[in-house]
């Protein structure tokens, strides 16, 4: 009995031919390079005398036609704008993206507490007495 892959039943030109899509398939590039683009954020004095904070990404002129689109391109944002405006969005006070401000300690104990529980196992039971006998020491020592 033959197999229907035998090499008698394939030519010798159709029996290669799977090369030519792997040879192409091996010279892409597989991935990207990152888009690097500056982080920075700078004041801008307006026409009527106000300030607004913008990215230094979004003065750059916009993307060019790099394909020849021609009428169908639609200029877009220089790479980089879009990421930065959207940060702008989410901060708490815009002015920290030009210069930041100190921080404040860190919230070290609920971690600690969480890191003990799952090492150490405790169940919440004891938990609870730990909490309460902590809490009742910070309480004598603020009535001191």
């Amino acid at each position: 009995m033959k197999s229907i892959f035998s090499m008698s039943m394939i030519s010798a030109p159709a029996g290669r031919c799977w090369l030519l899509p792997l040879a192409l398939l091996a010279g892409c590039q597989t991935h990207l390079e990152p888009v690097s683009y500056s982080p920075d954020f700078q004041h801008k004095t307006l026409a009527n005398g106000s300030t607004e904070i913008l990215p230094v990404e979004c003065l750059k002129p916009a993307s060019k036609d790099d394909f020849g689109l021609d009428e169908d391109f639609v200029p877009l944002l220089p790479p980089g704008c879009a990421n930065n405006l959207t940060l702008m969005r989410m901060v708490e006070q815009p002015d920290d993206l030009a210069q930041g401000r100190p921080t404040g300690p860190a919230m070290a104990a609920p971690v600690g507490r969480a890191a003990q529980v799952y090492i150490e196992g405790y169940d919440r039971a004891e938990l609870r007495r730990r909490q309460d006998e902590q809490q009742a020491r910070a309480d004598r020592q603020e009535k001191q």
